[in-house]
């Protein structure tokens, strides 16, 4: 109640209106103490901002409107806990309506892409998750487009039986609103486009995501990814596994990656196993990750945690090894 009160008189001092909107500010700050050995290099150990979860601050702004509508306006930034910058990237700035017909959203947005990843991997957006170390090449990953996207558009269904259908639209990937003269082919704008479907229905869960650019430069490759991924819970333990395919037009062949997790509550906490590999159109350029973790529940809103990740990286059939030991502390606010 305290933050939301202080949100609205922030806001008021902007806008007479803001006082119409359900205002709420919000947060992670995340610190980690990391030893990190790399083949060839020395160890050392370092204090990280984000171990388990991109530490950050957000704005979220609510309004009731006529007819059942929602109007909402959400900012989110990064930060980092551990210097002294200023505020970090956006992580989504966006204006949305939501109703019976779902939700139209537009600005700079969390795709359908990553909705997908934190939806089947338990350590996403972590330091330690092996998926994002094997696929960070990938459309869908941590390639521009397909995590988060500029000049974005967005529409979510709402849930129709046990589906939900998503699509995502950016405009221009680039912060320059490009423009080229009329029959141009060079310097036209990229653009891409995401189309997912999930099911759930009691303990499962199935999603399954189309991401693509596109570009009417001549010679310019298309780039298309498709992700599965799916999650059962047993109860005793929550399994999660994800499959997915990169392939440029032009390129060398398909890139695939896979991964397996498993996550089982222990006491007041979990432990959280997770494994992840590729296998590169290029030869000699595979991947591979593992993590061992346990995050422990102090209150609803602190976890303190403990990652071993492991990841063994081919370039050209040379093998470098990272090892990282992390112990941390999250708190949201």
């Amino acid at each position: 109640m305290q933050k939301k009160i202080i949100a609205l008189a922030v806001a008021a001092a902007f806008s007479a209106p803001a006082f119409a909107a359900d205002v709420t500010v919000y947060g992670i700050a995340d610190a980690a103490v990391i030893n990190k050995s790399v083949t060839g290099l020395k160890s050392s150990m370092f204090m990280i901002s984000g171990g388990l979860s991109t530490s950050r601050i957000g704005v979220k702004a609510v309004e009731g409107l006529d007819n059942g509508m929602t109007a909402i306006a959400h900012v989110e930034y990064a930060l980092d806990i551990g210097s002294s910058d200023t505020v970090g990237s956006a992580r989504r700035e966006m204006v949305a309506l939501a109703g019976d017909f779902g939700t139209v959203a537009a600005g700079f947005l969390p795709t359908t892409g990553y909705d997908w990843q934190v939806m089947y991997d338990p350590l996403a957006g972590s330091a330690v998750t092996p998926l994002q170390a094997v696929n960070s090449s990938f459309l869908i990953g941590t390639a521009a487009g397909a995590k988060r996207a500029q000049h974005a558009l967005a529409y979510i269904s709402p849930k129709m039986g046990d589906v939900t259908v998503a699509v995502n639209y950016s405009t221009n990937l680039a912060d320059a609103l490009v423009q080229p003269a009329s029959g141009a082919t060079t310097g036209n704008k990229t653009t891409a486009t995401l189309m997912s479907a999930t099911y759930a229905k009691g303990p499962l869960s199935v999603g399954a995501v189309y991401a693509g650019t596109a570009n009417e430069d001549a010679g310019y490759n298309k780039t298309t990814d498709m992700a599965f991924g799916g999650a059962y819970d047993l109860g005793v333990a929550k399994l999660m596994a994800t499959y997915q395919t990169n392939k440029t037009e032009g390129g060398a062949g398909t890139n695939k990656a896979l991964s397996f997790s498993v996550v089982a509550p222990m006491g007041s906490g979990a432990v959280i196993g997770s494994y992840a590999k590729n296998s590169m159109a290029t030869a000699g350029n595979d991947d591979s990750s593992l993590t061992a973790a346990y995050a422990h529940t102090l209150s609803k809103s602190t976890t303190a945690y403990a990652a071993l990740h492991q990841v063994s990286a081919k370039a050209s059939n040379v093998k470098t090894d990272t090892t990282v030991l992390a112990i941390g502390l999250r708190k949201s606010f």
